[in-house]
């Protein structure tokens, strides 16, 4: 049973290693051993008195290491890959990541000045200014209120991607409340928006600034025209061989609905002030976008997928992820990054 949402995290995860297991002792050094910490990280993570908050990965690591009695299995006690678990134990996983990303949620709110609290990947902690850069629209001269002529003129009917655009931007307002955060088009951009950190919205196809940005920090896959869909880019690596990534169609058929779209979410230093930040979310058509947008900010999964980021490419500076995006009618499914089927490609490659 799950931990009531009125005990701490402390609490939570001291009754995890002393109790969750009847009868199986497991000490400090032993559980640090296994998630790969010092004997005093687990000491602290346990103390109610002086609270300091773990990372989500650590969360992450906690969850699978007690998602399965098999973890107490050699001597010392190891952490499973994911690989490794049984479809009930990969349950039991996602149950106890949510919770104890929850508890520390509640702790975190309360705890606002902890030194070297991850805030997301949203936050920019220099206070720079954000720009979000969006296309425009094919034919926008052409749409209902897309022209300054229109009575009812609205600047934002010209603007694509616009579900990624709203999502992200008062996500990222909250999370830098204290920044100068804009959208704009491409094409309007001053040389000054280019110093902020960028965000880049939209495939190549009906945004400019994605491809040149692209292109100067030398992104391992592109965009590339295929006359079977459409008005979509398909993504392609250029390894050996290369490989193309495409969405998928009811029956296999492009003229039905999309039953999965392909994201691309890339984090990067900005090629004009590598001191800011370039993030691109791109997609073959929008779904694939708000996909990429999503993943990082759907309070049901950022955390998790956060996590997952902090744990795979650590604090590299520079990486890329390519994902499939589930979609059922009008909805978007926010990808789950610990999914193999959801990961593509992930740029650094493994080792």
């Amino acid at each position: 049973m799950g931990a009531p949402d009125s005990l701490v995290l402390p609490e939570r995860l001291r009754q995890l290693r002393m109790a969750h297991w009847p009868g199986v002792r497991l000490t400090q050094p032993q559980l640090g051993t296994a998630l790969g910490v010092v004997a005093s990280s687990v000491s602290s993570w346990e103390n109610t008195s002086q609270v300091k908050i773990p990372p989500p990965e650590r969360l992450d690591d906690y969850a699978t290491f007690f998602a399965t009695q098999r973890s107490m299995q050699s001597d010392p006690p190891r952490l499973l890959g994911i690989d490794e678990l049984t479809p009930e134990e990969r349950a039991e996983r996602d149950r106890l990541a949510a919770e104890l990303l929850r508890l520390r949620a509640a702790v975190a709110d309360e705890a606002d000045d902890v030194p070297g609290r991850p805030r997301g990947l949203w936050h920019f902690p220099d206070g720079g200014p954000v720009r979000l850069i969006c296309g425009r629209l094919v034919g926008a001269d052409r749409l209902p209120h897309g022209t300054a002529e229109d009575h009812n003129y609205m600047q934002l009917a010209a603007y694509a991607d616009l579900d990624s655009l709203v999502e992200l931007f008062g996500h990222i307002r909250a999370q830098n409340p204290g920044s100068d955060v804009r959208f704009e088009l491409g094409r309007r951009l001053e040389s000054d928006d280019l110093q902020a950190h960028l965000v880049v919205l939209g495939s190549t196809a009906i945004n400019r600034v994605t491809g040149l940005l692209a292109a100067r920090i030398n992104l391992p896959v592109r965009q590339v025209e295929d006359p079977n869909i459409g008005d979509g880019e398909v993504f392609l690596d250029d390894g050996h061989p290369p490989t193309q990534f495409g969405p998928l169609f009811v029956g296999d058929d492009p003229s039905m609905p999309l039953r999965a779209d392909v994201g691309l979410f890339v984090r990067a230093p900005n090629p004009q002030n590598s001191a800011r930040t370039l993030t691109i979310c791109s997609g073959v058509f929008t779904r694939g976008v708000y996909g990429a947008v999503r993943c990082f900010t759907d309070a049901a999964l950022r955390d998790r997928n956060e996590a997952y980021v902090a744990r795979r490419f650590g604090p590299a500076a520079e990486f890329a992820l390519l994902m499939r995006v589930a979609v059922l009618d009008h909805a978007t499914a926010t990808p789950d990054l610990h999914l193999p089927t959801v990961r593509l490609r992930e740029w650094p490659a493994r080792p």
